[in-house]
């Protein structure tokens, strides 16, 4: 009997503890605040985030919108691993890079803005994230990471700006949702496994200025 009590206890403390308001730091200048009833998570202050830093992993199921505010200048790899739950991202003008695996595995997230002022998108920043229907690139992004977002099976349109130079191995490995691809003419070469496992692409604009396409760029591509 005092066994199965404590296992209570044990279990309504950390449910109590996961679903509590909870706020701190992610970064020098930077700090979190995660609403519990609204299930968000808002990033506020001014700087980078810290790599690897996610306080919230604990509840990051449980994250259903995250709110950056301006001010915060980069998203710090892994921030929001395996917050399945999601839906919606707000991301300020401040911002310029996107971490690696920032929301890697978040199966639920449907719509994301890049805006202008991001660079460069890390490796697998996006990877795994099968709700997500549409991507624009801006023009200010030069470069995707590997694997960015490979395995976005949900993906059927992507749009790539004339800014990119530079498309990492495997970034849209196994997107098999895309049907067509027109490649922008700042690109010079399509790297190794780009497109490959895209079984629903039937259409490919390459332009003049590539010159060199990777092993496996297409493979699978039925």
């Amino acid at each position: 009997m005092t066994r199965v009590a404590l296992t209570l206890l044990v279990m309504m403390f950390t449910a109590a503890t996961a679903w509590a308001d909870d706020s701190g730091s992610c970064g020098e200048g930077v700090t979190y605040y995660y609403n519990e009833s609204t299930h968000t998570l808002t990033i506020s202050g001014s700087g980078a985030m810290q790599d690897n830093s996610n306080p919230w992993r604990s509840y990051r199921t449980d994250i259903k919108a995250v709110v950056i505010d301006n001010g915060v200048t980069s998203i710090g790899n892994s921030a929001f691993y395996r917050c399945s739950s999601l839906t919606s991202i707000d991301i300020p003008n401040s911002v310029t890079s996107i971490g690696n695996s920032v929301f890697e595995y978040c199966k639920g997230l449907t719509y994301v803005t890049i805006p202008n002022s991001v660079t460069s998108i890390g490796n697998y920043a996006f990877y795994y994230c099968t709700g997500l229907t549409s991507v624009t690139i801006p023009n200010s992004v030069t470069s995707i990471g590997n694997y960015a977002f490979s395995c976005c099976s949900g993906l059927t349109s992507i749009i790539i700006s004339d800014g990119v130079t530079n498309i990492g191995d495997d970034a849209f490995n196994g997107c098999s949702g895309l049907t067509s691809i027109e490649i922008p003419n700042s690109i010079t070469s399509i790297g190794t496994g780009v497109f490959s496992f895209c079984h629903g692409l039937t259409s490919v604009t390459i332009p003049n200025s590539v010159t060199s396409i990777g092993n496996r760029a297409f493979r699978g591509c039925i």
